[in-house]
């Protein structure tokens, strides 16, 4: 062969490599999404399902059941749906009002149906759902939204009884989930409800603070932050300070608050984190004088605890308001919370009606006083890069 054919060949050869390159580049089309219509038992609340003669059948993606989030389906299974139209968004949550089954006749097809991904926003027990990479996302089908029925969502996130077996197939009592929790603070007081209202919406979505901790013949300032992350099981409230004033080598405090418990209605779970020092890789105590940083470490627990949603409210045992100017008010609340050998704390907590915004929080223990005042453009604590060690306190 000669040298011009040759020339030409890797020519042609480099041109067909990078159109096939260039192919391999351009986006592809995800393949149709298909879902079978289930055959075998499945039993909710005792009902057992007629899925052959249901105008929404239950079907199966990834060997997962999915139910029909209709009317009468949600409501049977205690689920409450919340559509959007302005937002074009759907919340689910648990602990719904519960009806009788309803059937709705028709008749299902044979084999897979084609489904699809939900164009609209999804969030469950108030938690944005990242419906796209999700394993078993949540789809449509027939004008209808459909759930899956994982061991996470309808165990973890809704607290229903889940069993499987060959003989019995799926079955699902919702009857053990827990009650409807109220969020709305109920203490008899209309003006403190709506105080503690405002208090409660400023902990939920978090936020920038400038705090000052007095004690112990000590007085420091710090830059403080809460942060709220959600996922439908648990919500957690993770809040930092620089420099850290609360124990020594410490770095935050997180609160978890469990979906099925009843979220920031229920008493929180509260650990701590915190650098350890450099012995190598013994672990090492967060807490290196209890005697002297028990009352510190308190106080910050207080902060983290002053929130009074749904039965939360119970927890304050005397209220006074003890200031009202135009539309900022002070409340004077004496609050039970045990930890680390102490038993409560008190906390002023100033209000602007008006603006529904907090002013400041200024927690008592018997030797400290923590002041909390939000702010706005303040910047984040830096992330610490040493090895960090953490315990359930």
């Amino acid at each position: 062969m000669s040298t011009i054919n040759k020339t030409f060949l890797r020519v042609l050869l480099a041109i067909a490599c990078c159109i096939a390159l260039a192919f391999s580049l351009l986006p592809q089309a995800k393949a149709a999404m298909r879902a079978d219509v289930v055959t075998a038992k499945v039993t909710l609340n005792g009902q057992v399902i007629d899925n052959k003669n249901a105008k929404y059948p239950l079907l199966t993606y990834s060997n997962i059941t999915y139910f029909p989030m209709t009317y009468q389906l949600s409501r049977f299974m205690g689920v409450e749906t919340d559509w959007n139209g302005t937002a074009k968004s759907l919340n689910i949550t648990a602990g719904g009002a519960q009806s009788a089954y309803v059937a709705e006749p028709g008749k299902a097809p044979k084999g897979s149906v084609s489904v699809t991904l939900p164009s609209y926003r999804i969030s469950v027990n108030g938690a944005l759902i990242d419906n796209k990479e999700a394993t078993y996302p949540i789809f449509n089908y027939n004008g209808v939204t459909y759930f899956p029925l994982t061991f996470r969502y309808a165990y973890e996130s809704f607290g229903w009884g889940y069993q499987w077996d060959a003989e019995n197939g799926l079955r699902i009592d919702t009857t053990s989930a827990p009650a409807h929790v109220p969020t709305e603070p109920n203490t008899g007081n209309a003006a403190l409800d709506k105080a503690l209202t405002i208090l409660n919406s400023k902990y939920a979505t978090g936020g920038k603070y400038h705090g000052m901790l007095e004690g112990g013949g000590k007085k420091t300032s710090f830059d403080a932050a809460l942060d709220v992350s959600s996922t439908p099981d648990v919500t957690t409230v993770k809040f930092t300070a620089e420099p850290f004033p609360f124990f020594d080598n410490g770095v935050s405090y997180f609160a978890n608050y469990y979906a099925v418990k009843g979220g920031f209605a229920s008493d929180e779970q509260i650990s701590i984190s915190g650098n350890s020092p450099e012995l190598g890789d013994v672990g090492y105590p967060i807490y290196a004088e209890v005697a002297v940083w028990a009352e510190n470490s308190y106080i910050g627990k207080c902060f983290l605890d002053c929130q009074f949603t749904g039965a939360r409210s119970k927890h304050i045992t005397d209220a006074k308001r003890v200031s009202s100017s135009g539309s900022t008010e002070t409340w004077e609340l004496t609050v039970t919370f045990a930890s680390d050998g102490f038993t409560g704390y008190t906390a002023s907590v100033s209000v602007d009606t008006a603006k529904s915004a907090v002013t400041q929080i200024v927690i008592r223990t018997t030797n400290h006083t923590l002041t909390m005042t939000p702010v706005t453009g303040f910047p984040s604590p830096p992330r610490r890069k040493k090895r960090r060690t953490s315990r359930i306190a």
